[in-house]
């Protein structure tokens, strides 16, 4: 995934320097430096602050990103899960399911991020 472009897309409109938006940001120049560079890819958290800093919804972070296609979820073994999605509150979902991302189990503040993230693109389609 891209989130360099929007990170920079972001920081530009702005004005900021790079150390500027880091420190407000709560992370180094560095770290920033790579998420822009797409040697580092930033956290919900961090993606979530970014949003608020920048005025931004959650979804700007992820524009241009490439898209899953949901349907393929559709296989028998995948309906349950599907179905608890739309019923289960994020910490019963984190519960049941160890769901991981780049093969590290998301954090519950994650899920949550990602959650708000796929609500509010629901939330776009109706």
């Amino acid at each position: 995934m891209n989130f360099g472009r929007s990170f920079l897309k972001a920081r530009s409109k702005f004005g900021l320097e790079q150390k500027e938006a880091a420190k407000e940001l709560g992370i180094s120049a560095a770290f920033l430096s790579k998420i822009e560079n797409n040697k580092q890819k930033p956290s919900i958290d961090l993606i979530l602050k970014a949003a608020d800093f920048y005025g931004v919804k959650p979804g700007f972070f992820f524009e241009g990103q490439e898209e899953i296609n949901l349907d393929s979820l559709y296989s028998v073994k995948n309906k349950e899960f599907i179905y608890d999605l739309d019923k289960m509150t994020d910490e019963e979902l984190s519960d049941k399911y160890k769901i991981q991302i780049d093969g590290k189990e998301l954090t519950l503040s994650e899920l949550k991020g990602i959650m708000a993230y796929v609500r509010s693109l629901r939330s776009m389609e109706k």
